[in-house]
C-alpha cells in the first residue's frame, strides 16, 4: 500500500470517516476499558478521530504521531472543537518519556508491545485487523505487512502476557465525489496499476449511492481485534 497523508490523502480519510461513522463505531468497543481519571495516550494516532471522541471519557489524552501533517489537521479540529484536554505532539510515541494510565495503539503497525506495556501504569489497548487485506483496490497491489490478530497473540502467549480479545466487523469503505476521484482514488492507493485494471475494478466494486454528494461508494468491511493488556499481575 502506498497512501500517504498529503492533503488529498487526508480528505479521502475524512470523508470515509464521517460517511461511514467508523470511528464512532470503533470507539464504543474503547470506552469501557477507560477511567475518566485517566491520562491516556494514542500512539500514532493519525487523524486523531478516536481522539476527538475519547477526549471526554479521560482526564488528559496525548495524541502522538510522527506526520507533521496528521498532527497539523488534528490541532486545527482540536481548536474548532474547543476540546481542552487533548495535546497533539510530532513525535515517535515508542521514545516518548512520559508514563500514562493507558495507551492505546490503533492498527500501529508492527513493534515490540513489551517495551510499550512497561510504560503504562494500568492497561495497554491494541486494535489490530483480523487479517492484513483490503477491498479497496485491486488485491495485487496489496503488499502492506503489519500485525494482525493472530500475529499478536502468538506474541503475547510467547512473551507469557495475559491479555481479553474482543473482535468485531465495522464498515469503513470510501466515498467518492465522482468517477475521476475514484480512479485517483485507487491510484494514491496503487500507483502501479494500469488504467485497465483501474478501470476493471472499478467496474466490479463501485457502487452508486444516489447522493449527491458522493454519489459513488466502495464498500469495505474492516475486521478487527481490540486487545485489552492489564499491566497488573503481568510478569515484566
Amino acid at each position: 500500500m502506498n497512501f500517504s497523508w498529503d492533503e488529498r490523502g487526508i480528505g479521502w480519510f475524512l470523508d470515509a470517516s464521517s460517511y461511514t461513522g467508523f470511528h464512532k463505531a470503533l470507539v464504543q468497543m474503547v470506552i469501557p476499558h477507560l477511567a475518566p481519571g485517566d491520562a491516556l495516550c494514542d500512539a500514532g494516532c493519525g487523524l486523531g478521530r478516536l481522539d476527538l471522541e475519547l477526549a471526554s471519557h479521560v482526564c488528559e489524552l496525548v495524541a502522538v504521531d510522527k506526520n507533521e501533517d496528521v498532527i497539523g489537521a488534528l490541532r486545527l479540529d482540536v481548536e474548532k472543537l474547543g476540546i481542552k484536554n487533548i495535546r497533539a505532539i510530532v513525535g515517535d510515541a515508542l521514545l516518548l518519556n512520559e508514563a500514562f494510565d493507558v495507551v492505546l495503539m490503533s492498527f500501529f503497525g508492527q513493534t515490540n508491545m513489551l517495551e510499550i506495556l512497561k510504560n503504562c501504569r494500568r492497561r495497554l489497548i491494541r486494535i489490530v485487523n483480523v487479517e492484513n487485506s483490503s477491498t479497496l483496490y485491486p488485491a495485487q497491489y496489496r503488499n502492506y505487512v503489519r500485525d494482525t490478530v493472530e500475529t499478536v497473540k502468538e506474541y503475547l502467549v510467547d512473551q507469557g502476557i495475559r491479555y481479553k480479545l474482543e473482535l468485531d466487523s465495522i464498515e469503513f469503505g470510501q466515498p467518492l465525489r465522482n468517477w475521476q476521484d475514484a480512479e485517483k482514488y485507487i491510484l494514491k492507493n496503487a500507483p502501479d496499476a494500469t488504467a485497465d485494471e483501474v478501470n476493471e475494478f472499478l467496474d466490479e466494486r463501485l457502487i452508486s449511492t444516489g447522493r449527491e454528494d458522493f454519489p459513488y461508494y466502495l464498500p469495505n468491511r474492516k475486521d478487527l481485534g481490540v486487545f485489552v493488556i492489564d499491566r497488573e499481575g503481568q510478569n515484566i
